[in-house]
C-alpha cells in the first residue's frame, strides 16, 4: 500500500546535494482504471501496477494498493515501445526526515524547472499527524495535474502553462 502526500516547495533544505539522488525515467502503459508504470531508477528498471481502493478514501491523502517488481534492462527496453504518452525524466532526490524519506523531485526535458516534494506514510494517521518541514509550502495532493500520469500526458501548450500558473506559488528551479 502506498500512502502519500505531495507538496511544492518554498525552498530547498540545508546540504541538498549532499543527499541520494536517483535518474529516473518512467512512462505509462494504461492509466485508466489503473496504472501500469515502467520506470528506470538508475541501473535498475521496475514495472509497477497502482490501483485506488475508493473504501480506504481519506482526504488529502493519496492511497494506492500498489504491486512492484524488478524487471530485466532489456524488458523494460521492450515495453517502452509500448508507453503511451511521453516519459517523465526527473532526479529523484532522498531526503530523510522523522523516520520517513522525502523525495524531491526534480523534473527534466519539458518539465524542466517544475520540483515538489512527496512523503510515503505508515497509515493515513500517520500522514495527518507528522508536521511538514518549513520549506514545504502548498500541499498539492488533490490536485491531479502533479501526479506523473498526467504530467506525461500533457502538451506542451499545456505543460507551459502549468508551469507558468505553479511559478507564481512556488519554488521553480531555473536553468
Amino acid at each position: 500500500m502506498e500512502i502519500e502526500k505531495k507538496f511544492l516547495l518554498s525552498g530547498l533544505p540545508e546540504y541538498f546535494d549532499r543527499y541520494e539522488k536517483l535518474e529516473m525515467e518512467q512512462g505509462y502503459l494504461i492509466t485508466q482504471g489503473c496504472t501500469l508504470r515502467i520506470r528506470r531508477a538508475n541501473d535498475c528498471c521496475f514495472l509497477t501496477l497502482k490501483q485506488k481502493d475508493p473504501s480506504k478514501a481519506v482526504a488529502g491523502i493519496i492511497i494506492n494498493e500498489e504491486v512492484e517488481s524488478e524487471i530485466p534492462r532489456a524488458s523494460y527496453e521492450a515495453l517502452k515501445q509500448l508507453v503511451k504518452g511521453g516519459f517523465i525524466s526527473k532526479t529523484r532526490t532522498l531526503i530523510p526526515y522523522l523516520n520517513h524519506t522525502i523525495e524531491v523531485d526534480e523534473f527534466h526535458g519539458d518539465l524542466q524547472g517544475l520540483i515538489f516534494a512527496e512523503i510515503e506514510y505508515t497509515d493515513a494517521d500517520d500522514a495527518l499527524h507528522l508536521p511538514i518541514p518549513t520549506w514545504f509550502s502548498k500541499d498539492v495532493s488533490n490536485d491531479r495535474r502533479f501526479r506523473n500520469t498526467n504530467l506525461s500526458e500533457m502538451d506542451e501548450e499545456e505543460i507551459e502553462a502549468f508551469l507558468d500558473e505553479i511559478g507564481k506559488i512556488a519554488l521553480v528551479i531555473e536553468e
